[in-house]
């Protein structure tokens, strides 16, 4: 016979209630008595006038810091931050270092009069001069961006590539300091969309009536170990993989598509429509209801995650993508460089120039390189990594060098020629362009063709030193440099191997290649 409470202890609900509540209140005497961190107080001892009820979290057991405006549960013992979108409490974020490095270059034509340019390469010491954080960003953190201007007056400039590269890369930074919990991929997304809107509203609310001149881009975000592009009009982004394949991840927004393989499109013959972009900044006449076509500047975005095959991406202004052969010849440019950006980019206006003979008017020949540098970690710690990286770096390095001035140089008297120096910066160099790949034809003897270009063309008088020495620039030690040779002297400097040669490196004194002779 079945028992009626068979598989039941018979206990009452209640009775069973108060002693799982009295074993919980003895686990809890038994265990550890956790601290408080220093500098928080009970959220309900903290003012309304320091943190109003709506930007309080919900429950029992959190506490405030007023200085670093940041919660702590007395539940799970983590800091919080409150997300300003959901208004529920994120958990914060510590910043995570990934194991690869970037560099960063940028070359232009003469004529490219309505384009621009930006390139930040720390983010995070960017937001510091703008007294603003951004220290739960991972790292790296920068941003490079592309502006290519269109319909303004033949050589003066371009007033919306102007205020965007002025403006856009602050107001991605700004976003990024408003959340200090974990960025996904879709909150970049969100802000980049955001921030490019704002953007174009704000320069056509500036411009109305005076200006009918946009722009296209393309902003590469760096985060970590992500890459976020977005893009409007047609600057091409490719990205270059360490076995040379290439990818576009983001189409060109323009009639007819620049990209297609098929000649034979159905679309309209671009001469025969208004304007051929479908999405731009400014172009204002373009951008009320009810004109045709009517642009958007909402940016299309894509997020790549980097591995180590991963070796760059390049940002191409569209005449000079479509000029060099576009991808294909991208990625043959990126294996002749050697990881030099400055190289690679003044390698693809070359190509561009050489290609179509004469250049006239303003011409959109530009681009913008950027090179990962991968660094190997068996450990698969940051940390690790950090720490090898400071044994590998040498304490000191010899240098040689070839400087070439130019006109914008603060002297531009060759000492070693007693002359005065009236070349362009492009055209200098494209003078040491050619030495870095003379000097890799054999890279046996690029230390002796070195030393030959190093007589016939600096204008350093190093280069009088006699001997394999042409050059010479002594013992250099890190830390000491950037007085004399600018802040990006050292990171070249001391990333070198014995033997090998850097990339174009700026000064007040000129442009500068450096080999490390030991």
């Amino acid at each position: 016979v079945d028992a009626q409470n068979n598989g039941y202890s018979g206990t009452p609900m209640w009775k069973l209630a108060l002693e799982r509540a009295q074993r919980e209140q003895a686990a809890a005497a038994a265990a550890p008595a956790v601290k408080i961190p220093v500098g928080f107080k009970p959220i309900e001892q903290v003012q309304e006038s320091v943190l109003p009820s709506s930007r309080r979290p919900a429950g029992t057991k959190w506490y405030y810091n007023e200085k670093r405006e940041i919660f702590w549960s007395g539940r799970d013992y983590h800091l919080y931050v409150l997300d300003p979108v959901s208004r529920q409490p994120a958990e914060f974020h510590e910043a995570v270092s990934s194991d690869f490095r970037t560099a960063v270059g940028a070359c232009f034509h003469d004529s490219a009069t309505q384009t621009r340019h930006v390139l930040v390469k720390d983010l995070v010491k960017a937001a510091q001069s703008l007294c603003t954080a951004i220290d739960h960003i991972d790292r790296p953190c920068a941003i490079y961006a592309l502006y290519e201007g269109h319909r303004a007056k033949p050589g003066v400039g371009n007033a919306c590539a102007e205020h965007c590269a002025e403006n856009l890369h602050q107001k991605v930074l700004l976003k990024l300091a408003a959340f200090r919990g974990y960025w996904d991929d879709s909150r970049l997304e969100t802000a980049l969309r955001e921030c490019f809107e704002e953007l174009d509203a704000e320069y056509i609310s500036k411009n109305a009536g005076a200006n009918v001149d946009g722009c296209c881009a393309t902003v590469c975000l760096v985060t970590g170990n992500r890459l976020v592009l977005a893009s409007v009009g047609d600057v091409a982004s490719v990205i270059v993989k360490r076995s040379g394949e290439a990818m576009c991840p983001i189409k060109a927004h323009a009639v007819p598509d620049p990209d297609a393989e098929d000649e034979d499109s159905d679309d309209a013959p671009e001469d025969l429509l208004p304007i051929k972009w479908t999405r731009s900044f400014g172009d204002p006449d373009f951008k009320n209801i009810g004109t045709l076509p009517r642009l958007s500047p909402v940016p299309e975005v894509a997020v790549v995650h980097l591995e180590p095959q991963h070796r760059g991406v390049a940002l191409v202004c569209r005449s000079l993508y479509n000029a060099i052969g576009r991808s294909v010849a991208v990625s043959t440019v990126f294996k002749r460089a050697g990881g030099r950006p400055r190289m690679a980019s003044g390698a693809l206006v070359d190509a561009a120039v050489q290609w179509l003979g004469e250049v006239r008017g303003d011409n959109g020949l530009g681009s913008v390189v950027a090179f990962f540098d991968w660094i190997d970690d068996t450990s698969g710690s940051g940390a690790a990594s950090a720490q090898k990286r400071r044994k590998t770096e040498p304490s000191q390095v010899r240098l040689r060098h070839v400087l070439l001035k130019h006109k914008e140089c603060k002297s531009t008297t060759d000492k070693v020629r007693n002359k005065h120096v009236t070349r362009t910066r492009g055209e200098a160099e494209r003078l040491l362009r050619a030495v870095l790949e003379e000097c890799e034809i054999d890279p046996k003897k690029s230390a002796a063709a070195f030393t030959v270009r190093c007589r016939e063309l600096s204008e350093c008088p190093t280069c009088l030193t006699a001997g394999e020495l042409a050059g010479d620039l002594g013992w250099v030690k890190p830390g000491k440099n950037e007085l004399k040779f600018g802040p990006s002297f050292d990171a070249a400097a001391f990333s070198l191997q014995i033997g090998q040669l850097s990339d174009l490196i700026d000064s007040e004194q000129g442009i500068h290649i450096l080999i490390r002779a030991a």
